[in-house]
């Protein structure tokens, strides 16, 4: 299960926002994301897997001292969960996926 690290914000002129602000994509699909907490007392960066499926002892959020630590956790979560939640859920998620990418296109939210 191959996944994609790239930049949410890639033309945006802050360079803090192209840095801070990654996006996870599995098989195409948005999975989940890495994002720079800058406002914490000690800095972090916090992943996330947002596939909305009951979690089956997962953990599909944490923090992490530095972006590829974060990427390694996610790596981590994601290598249990995907298997977890099987292939009907897995299908399911990429029809509502593009069901909301349909409806930002036709700016109907």
């Amino acid at each position: 299960m191959s996944l994609i690290l790239s930049r949410t914000y890639p033309d945006d002129e802050d360079e803090k926002n192209r840095e801070y602000f990654w996006t996870v994509t599995s098989e195409g699909v948005y999975v989940g994301s890495i994002v720079y907490q800058g406002t914490m007392p000690k800095p972090m960066w916090q992943w996330s897997v947002t596939v909305q499926y009951p979690s089956p002892g997962v953990a599909k959020h944490g923090l992490a001292d530095s972006r590829e630590n974060a990427a390694k956790a996610f790596r981590s979560a994601w290598d249990k969960y995907r298997p977890a939640i099987g292939d009907d859920r897995w299908l399911q998620w990429i029809k509502h996926v593009e069901l909301v990418d349909a409806r930002a296109k036709a700016k109907r939210y």
